[in-house]
């Protein structure tokens, strides 16, 4: 049996005590002795009850802190898998933009040569046939004087068409390297954008896993010191009630014993 039944036997031995002409209870003391010393043997198994409590209270507490570490470590090491992988990302993003823009930039200036190069070619025909038409006409004896002034007026027009094909050259070279700057410049601030949200997100996910990990942690925490504080409470009250009830019990056996020798 345990305390609360003994103390349920008190109590009705206590309601069936009869009422004497003082207005008392006369009830068996002897009985209530006798309960009151069973409830004293039994007294160590509720102090090794309560010690297996506070065992298992400290058990549970031991438990709750291994596991908030295994928690807090885990929301570690997938943090830093997240940013981890959001960084090679980023980097991968960033290589393969750098490619991109490498490839567009020597095709520009691939294009930009070959239209130089060939503007060139087309100068230096342009200034032959000039030059033939005009050592063909400087070998006609008839209009020598005009054949000069025709040759140079050719090689000049020859030569501005020459300078103006290249200029123009020069200016779409210019203009292809230009657009492929700015695209890469582009797509770089695009690849810095995503890498930026990317490392925001990891450490907005890292930050909630940290804090649902605690959150798990305090309830754990506070389940077990609620159940502890409960039991403790409850043994306290169980000793109050037998001090309690050992005292009156004493009292009224002394009273017993005190009328017996009166009469």
């Amino acid at each position: 049996m345990n305390t609360d039944q003994y103390l349920n036997q008190i109590d009705d031995i206590l309601e069936a005590g009869k009422k004497t002409i003082g207005g008392k209870t006369a009830v068996d003391a002897e009985a209530i002795i006798d309960i009151i010393n069973e409830i004293r043997a039994s007294l160590p198994k509720e102090i090794a009850q309560a010690k297996l409590i506070v065992a298992d209270r400290n058990n549970i507490l031991a438990k709750a802190k291994q596991e908030s570490v295994n928690v807090v470590t885990e929301a570690e090491e997938r943090s830093r898998g997240l940013v981890s992988a959001s960084e090679d990302k980023v980097r991968t993003l960033i290589l393969k933009t750098e490619d991109y823009s490498k490839n567009k930039i020597s095709e520009a200036e691939a294009q930009a040569n070959q239209i130089v190069t060939t503007a060139n070619e087309q100068a230096l025909k342009i200034k032959a046939d000039a030059q033939r038409e005009a050592a063909a006409l400087v070998d006609s004896s008839v209009i020598v004087i005009e054949a000069k002034a025709k040759a140079e007026q050719l090689t000049a027009e020859s030569e501005a068409q020459a300078q103006a094909t290249l200029t123009q050259a020069k200016e779409q070279a210019e203009a292809i390297v230009t657009a492929a700057n700015e695209q890469f410049d582009y797509i770089s601030k695009q690849a810095d954008e995503k890498a930026a949200i990317t490392v925001d997100k990891a450490n907005q996910w890292s930050t909630e896993i940290r804090t649902n990990a605690a959150e798990f942690i305090n309830t754990i925490m506070a389940q077990a010191d609620e159940a502890v504080s409960k039991g403790l409470a409850e043994i306290q009250n169980a000793r109050k009630s037998i001090g309690t009830l050992t005292m009156s019990a004493d009292a009224e056996e002394s009273e017993a014993a005190s009328e017996e020798s009166a009469e």
